[in-house]
């Protein structure tokens, strides 16, 4: 049963850290976003400019998306975390 628990913590930690660095992919590419649209309305939308924020703004997209699956992901693994130490706590 600690094995399992061990397990489940370094599931956790494993999701967390592919979290953080999609929170990471995430900021840039509103940086890179905020860039574009800021030179857009400087000089003009070309046709490079509108790719590239095409670009920026399905990286934001994806970055997101992993965002909201490693969240649920952890999500059930905290809950798995919970059933295990209960589990434990009761073969005490």
């Amino acid at each position: 049963m600690l094995t399992q628990r061990l397990q489940v913590v370094q599931e956790i930690s494993a999701a967390q850290s592919r979290n953080l660095l999609n929170r990471q992919l995430s900021g840039g590419a509103e940086f890179d976003i905020q860039g574009i649209e800021q030179e857009i309305a400087a000089s003009g939308c070309s046709h490079e400019l509108a790719r590239t924020l095409a670009d920026a703004r399905e990286r934001l997209r994806k970055a997101n998306a992993a965002m909201s699956e490693c969240d649920a992901h952890c999500a059930a693994l905290e809950q798995r975390l919970e059933e295990l130490d209960r589990w434990i706590a009761a073969g005490r």
